[in-house]
């Protein structure tokens, strides 16, 4: 009689772990997905609006941002009182982190399009402010803005 002989190599019990090891971080991440969702404090309202670029030659800027929730994300309209400019975008909140993608509003075949320009990550501070930097898409520019809220 023969014995069957069991045996793995060192590839598939490597796959195997992985295997595991992505089953763990999915479950991890849908388990807290929506409670990190939950805690995440609601930031709509109107906020006074002060950056300035990283370049020696950058000018201060100044204007107002009004954020909405709408469901789970963020619509942001943003007004530069220095260059008379309007930009919209959306947003997502992740705990006390604020990400937002922004750029020029563009009337055209789909109503109210926006060409995404700036990425802004936001850190909420325990006072309300949201301070964050940003960086330009098409280019190299970049800076730092921070949002106070506005009674």
């Amino acid at each position: 009689m023969r014995r069957l002989r069991i045996f793995t190599s060192n590839l598939e019990t490597a796959m195997l772990r992985a295997t595991y090891l992505c089953a763990c971080l999915i479950a991890l991440i849908i388990s807290t997905g929506p409670a990190s969702a939950e805690q995440s404090p609601d930031l709509s309202g109107t906020y006074r609006m002060e950056g300035k670029g990283f370049g020696p030659d950058d000018s201060a800027y100044r204007g107002t941002c009004k954020l909405a929730l709408e469901g789970s994300v963020y619509a942001v309209s943003c007004y530069n009182e220095d260059t008379r400019h309007t930009y919209v975008g959306k947003g997502l909140v992740d705990g006390e982190t604020l990400s937002i993608f922004i750029g020029d509003e563009l009337k055209g075949d789909h109503n109210a399009v926006f060409t995404g320009e700036y990425l802004v990550v936001y850190r909420r501070a325990a006072d309300g402010r949201l301070t964050g930097t940003w960086v330009y898409a098409q280019g190299p520019a970049a800076g730092r803005e921070t949002l106070t809220p506005l009674p």
